[in-house]
């Protein structure tokens, strides 16, 4: 699923590149390439759907990002189960792996030596 987004996202980024180029704020701008122009009915109608389809493509960018960055798609570490690590039953026991005590145990108070007392 995080592939599929990341293609998205790719695509998004770049469709969204060309579609900024093409915009002409004042000249032809890359939109003048090709004849591009006369693929519309008018000027008007050719920046109308440059406009939506930037915009769309913006939020889908921005959209993407957002998903991406936040690793909303991942798999948490708890929910993957760990497999035990196998053991060959042949093994001698210097062979075979300790385990880990789940819970720690709690640290032992250290004893202190006691003074005989001293008697005069």
């Amino acid at each position: 699923m995080t592939s599929f987004v990341q293609v998205v996202w790719l695509l998004s980024a770049l469709l969204l590149t060309v579609s900024i180029l093409l915009h002409s704020p004042k000249g032809d701008g890359l939109g003048g390439f090709g004849g591009q122009a006369q693929m519309f009915s008018s000027t008007k109608s050719a920046e109308t759907a440059l406009n939506r389809a930037t915009w769309l493509l913006t939020v889908l960018f921005l959209g993407t990002t957002v998903i991406l960055s936040g690793g909303w798609l991942s798999i948490p570490e708890a929910a993957v189960p760990i497999a035990p690590p196998a053991v060959n039953p042949a093994a001698t026991p210097a062979e075979i792996p300790q385990t880990i005590p789940a819970v720690p145990t709690p640290p032992v108070a250290p004893t202190v030596p006691q003074n005989p007392q001293n008697e005069d």
